[in-house]
Parts: C-alpha cells; sequence; structure tokens
C-alpha cells in the first residue's frame, strides 16, 4: 500500500490553502496535462492532494508530476476484488486509518445499490478517509460509481464536465448523472460549449461556472521562428489517435499541398486505435515518407518536436452521432505559447480557443480542401510569422496561464467550502 495515500491531509494553517481530494478516470495520464497542471496549483497556493482513478496508466510520467510526488498521494481503485479485499485488510490494520474509515461508514447510506455495489464501496471506503476540505470529480463515471462513498465523506463536491466521452466508452445513465449533478455543490466547465453540451444532458444550469483549463508557460516558453530557409514546413497535431480527431482530413490535405509543390513533413504525437489506420491511409496517398507517428513519449521530446514545428494543425471533427466533440484543446495552448501558428476546424469549443485571423486560422471540419488552403495561406504569409506567433503568445498568457487560472479556482474552492 502506498501509505502517504492513505496518511490523513495535514491541518492548513494558511486558510487560503485547501486540500483536495480528486477522482479522474486515469491517472497519470499524458492525454491530460490540464489535471496535473492544476494538482500543481492546489500545492502552489499551499493545499495538498490525494488522487484516486479507475485506471493505471505507467507509460511515461511528466516532469511535474515526479517533481511534485503526486504518484506518492495516489490510488487506483480496479475492478480486481480480490486486489480490493486485500488492499482493505492492510488498511484495517492501521489503527487511525480503521478509526477513520469507520465513522465514514456510518455517515454512508445506500440502500438502493445492488449487493455487489455495496461491497464495492466497503472495500474502497478507506480511499475516502482522508478528511479532504473537498472532492473534486474529473470524471462522470467514477464520480458515480464512487457517489455514496463522496456522500459519506461529507466534504463538499465539485465536478469538472470534460465533454462526451468517445465512441466506445462507457456513459452514465440518466438516473446516475441525476444524482451526481445534485449532489455537486458547482460543474466547472472550459467553455461555453461545453456548458450548453452538459445543460442538454439535463444538468442544473444554475450551478455551472466557467474556467478554461490552464498550462504551465514555464515549461512552455516562445521560441519564435522565421520561415524555414530551406522551406520545409513541419506540420504538427497531438492528440488521440481517434476517428474524431480528424487525422484523416489532414492527411488528405497534406498530400493536396505536396502536389501544389509545398515542402511538407507531418509529425503527429498520440496513442490510440487509429494509429495502424493513419499509417495505412499515409501510405496509400504516397506520402508515407513525409509522416512521422510518436506514442508515448517524454517531456523533453515532445517539446522538442514543438520546437521544430511550425504549423500547429487540430482537424477535430464536429459531432454527428452523439459522440465525443473537443471541448477546448489545450494543445492549442501550448502550440500557441510556444510559437506555432495554429489552424484548427470549428469543432465544439475550439472556435472560443482562438482568436481567428489574429492567434490563429479556423476552418470547417471534414473539409480537406479548406485546410490545405488555410496552410498554404499560412506558408504564403511567412513575412507575418513572427508577429502571429507574438499575438498567439499573449492571447495565451492573457487567457490560459496556469498561475492566474489557478488563482481563480482556489478563490472557488475557498467560496464553495464557505
Amino acid at each position: 500500500m502506498n501509505n502517504n495515500f492513505f496518511q490523513p491531509f495535514p491541518e492548513t494553517r494558511d486558510s487560503d490553502a485547501v486540500n483536495v481530494l480528486t477522482i479522474a478516470a486515469s491517472f497519470p495520464s499524458l492525454i491530460q496535462p490540464w489535471l496535473v497542471n492544476h494538482l500543481v496549483q492546489i500545492i502552489r497556493h499551499g493545499g495538498d492532494n490525494r488522487i484516486v482513478s479507475r485506471r493505471e496508466e505507467k507509460a511515461v510520467f511528466t516532469d511535474a508530476i515526479v517533481e511534485n510526488n503526486l504518484l506518492e498521494k495516489y490510488w487506483c481503485v480496479g475492478d480486481d476484488k480480490i486486489e480490493l479485499l486485500r488492499d482493505y485488510i492492510k488498511a484495517m490494520a492501521d489503527k487511525p486509518l480503521r478509526q477513520r474509515t469507520q465513522q465514514l461508514m456510518r455517515n454512508y447510506n445506500a440502500k438502493d445499490r445492488s449487493v455487489k455495489m455495496r461491497i464495492f464501496d466497503k472495500l474502497s471506503s478507506p480511499v475516502f478517509a482522508c478528511n479532504p476540505d473537498i472532492i473534486h470529480s474529473h470524471s462522470e463515471p467514477a464520480g458515480a460509481r464512487f457517489i455514496k462513498l463522496i456522500q459519506a465523506n461529507k466534504a463538499p463536491l465539485v465536478m469538472t464536465f470534460h465533454g462526451l466521452p468517445p465512441v466506445g466508452v462507457a456513459h452514465i445513465t440518466d438516473a446516475q448523472r441525476n444524482e451526481y449533478t445534485a449532489t455537486a455543490e458547482a460543474i466547472f466547465v472550459n467553455t461555453e460549449f461545453a456548458k450548453q453540451q452538459y445543460i442538454s444532458l439535463g444538468a442544473p444550469e444554475e450551478k455551472f461556472i466557467i474556467v478554461p483549463q490552464g498550462i504551465d508557460l514555464s515549461r512552455w516558453p516562445l521560441q519564435q521562428r522565421p520561415f524555414p530557409e530551406n522551406g520545409t514546413v513541419n506540420l504538427l497535431t497531438v492528440g488521440r489517435l481517434h476517428p474524431d480527431k480528424g487525422h484523416r482530413y489532414a492527411l488528405d490535405a497534406v498530400k493536396k499541398l505536396v502536389d501544389q509543390g509545398h515542402d511538407i513533413q507531418y509529425t503527429i504525437v498520440g496513442s490510440g486505435p487509429e494509429k495502424e489506420n493513419i499509417a495505412t491511409k499515409a501510405d496509400g496517398l504516397g506520402i508515407g515518407d513525409r509522416i512521422r507517428i510518436h506514442s508515448a513519449i517524454p517531456d523533453k521530446q515532445l517539446a522538442e518536436i514543438y520546437r521544430q514545428s511550425h504549423i500547429f494543425v487540430l482537424p477535430s471533427l464536429r459531432s454527428k452521432d452523439g459522440f465525443h466533440e473537443e471541448t477546448q484543446g489545450v494543445v492549442l495552448q501550448e502550440a500557441q505559447a510556444t510559437g506555432l501558428i495554429t489552424i484548427a476546424t470549428r469543432s465544439g469549443g475550439i472556435p472560443e480557443c482562438i482568436d481567428d485571423g489574429k492567434s490563429g486560422y479556423l476552418v470547417p471540419d471534414r473539409d480537406a480542401d479548406a485546410l490545405a488552403s488555410a496552410i498554404d495561406a499560412v506558408i504564403n504569409k511567412k513575412d507575418e510569422w513572427l508577429n502571429i506567433q507574438a499575438a498567439a503568445r499573449q492571447w495565451v498568457e492573457h487567457h490560459y496561464s496556469a498561475d492566474k487560472i489557478g488563482d481563480r479556482m482556489n478563490a472557488y474552492y475557498r467560496d464553495i467550502i464557505r
């Protein structure tokens, strides 16, 4: 057992500090850098973290996770009954933890739960006996699964809605969502689009607070770059390799640009089910030698790829069938901060995250011709590149600084606790 996780939160001497139990779908996750940024901000404001998730990812840890010892404050509650029972027995051997857990379970009321779920709650109960000031859930499925333990803990619950899950990922029922949102004191969303999406699912409008996901600007320094002397333009896309990300349209656009005589190299960073399909399509278009795909790479390598790139492309798709749609796209802010010129689709909340025509450019989704034309137009604006890059950096500093957003979130926490 990770004893640091099961230690009770320290008493906060600073009245501004907040100790937070965070619920996530998975941790650590390379596709959720905003979550780590948020956890770091809790620490910077004098608070402490405990993180619980339903899945664990151990491929690559970001530097911030290691530097802030977040793995020592993390616990994964999976579905392995034997492992759950073993951990529970170990936890009960610790007298202070056993007493806190018993107090928690005295508040537990779940007559409407199945026997299976009541057993799951019982075995998971030590995880919620850390006496947080506030519980923050970043996952509908995980938050709904733990809802009775959250209620028994009695710390105020806040939640962040990050958008609907992709195809193939389980949704919660309307009844589960109603209980989940009714328990929450506040619902955070990153864009107006995400707010309206969740309201359409029945979430109470009066609970919403719009707070963008921030980035640590110190980790994404601006490196302005003029048009390359050798004429080779490096495109970059970072994100999940999933059909809703629209990589196939970006590949079609690259093919059109190459046929027009442009020297294009296209790097794709991400993991997911589309990796093989992307490579196959690139070979079929005859541009396989111009495409590089990287998965599960460390921070330093990703930062170097950003530095070597010129134009960032995010071809995410609008939903036609109710599947996942981009609500913010934090990679856009990372790209703009580091000096890439961004081109993205008018999908989900993306239009709220780009000052179209100044800090980046928007195109229709599912339109390879429009995407190719936008890239061509940027290439032909080579004399304006430095100005566009500077404007993008200013945009991110003003709207998406993790420090500024951390201040806002901590103030909201304090208000909710009061």
